[in-house]
C-alpha cells in the first residue's frame, strides 16, 4: 500500500534529513542520469537526503512513491528497480545528510556500489550505500546517536505499512 496523497504520509511538511532503506531483487543495468549507465546489485540500500524546501520531508517523501515521468534526482532513476521499505527522518533544522553519509559509509557491510550518487553537489563519496543484508533502524538510531550526537529525535516511517508511523526520542 502506497500512500495517494500527502495526507495519507504521516511525516510532517517542515525541513529534515530522511534516510530511504531500499530493497532491490534482481541485479541490473540502469542509466542514472549523466553518471550513465550502473550495475545495480541485488540486494539492500539506503539513500541519505534532505528536504528544506517546499513541503520539506513530506512533500519530497512522497515523491519516492511514486514513478515518475520527470527524473531529476539520482534517486529518481533508481526507485523503479528497488522498492521503498522504510522512511527513517529526523526534523532537526540543521541539515545533517552529509555526517548521515559519512556514517554510513563507515557500517561493517557497506559498499558504495555508485559513486558520486546522490553528491554530484557537495564532496561525499555517495549518498547511497549497499547491503547484503536489512540494515536495521534500531541500529540507524543507537549510530546516529554515537556518532553524531548533537541529532534530535528520529523516526521511522514503515513504506510497507503507510499508516505505522514509529517515533523513536534519541
Amino acid at each position: 500500500m502506497t500512500p495517494t496523497s500527502s495526507e495519507a504520509l504521516e511525516i510532517p511538511a517542515t525541513g529534515g534529513t530522511y534516510a530511504l532503506l531500499l530493497a532491490c531483487a534482481h541485479s541490473r543495468t540502469l542509466r542514472i542520469g549523466r553518471l550513465g549507465d550502473r550495475l545495480v546489485p541485488r540486494g539492500w540500500y539506503i539513500y541519505v537526503g534532505s528536504a528544506f524546501g517546499p513541503g520539506g520531508l513530506k512533500s519530497r517523501c512522497l515523491r519516492h512513491f511514486h514513478t515518475l515521468r520527470r527524473l531529476h534526482w539520482h534517486i529518481d532513476y533508481l526507485r523503479p528497480a528497488a522498492s521503498l521499505q522504510d522512511i527513517w527522518f529526523t526534523l532537526d533544522h540543521v541539515p545533517r545528510e552529509h555526517l548521515w553519509a559519512e556514517m554510513i559509509a563507515g557500517w561493517p557491510g557497506a559498499g558504495i556500489p555508485i559513486p558520486r550518487f546522490g553528491a554530484s553537489d557537495c564532496r561525499c563519496r555517495s549518498h547511497l550505500f549497499h547491503f547484503a543484508s536489512k540494515p536495521g533502524f534500531a541500529i540507524f538510531r543507537r549510530r546516529t546517536l554515537q556518532q553524531v550526537p548533537a541529532s534530535v529525535s528520529i523516526m521511522a516511517f514503515s513504506a510497507a505499512a503507510p499508516r505505522q508511523a514509529r517515533r523513536n526520542a534519541l
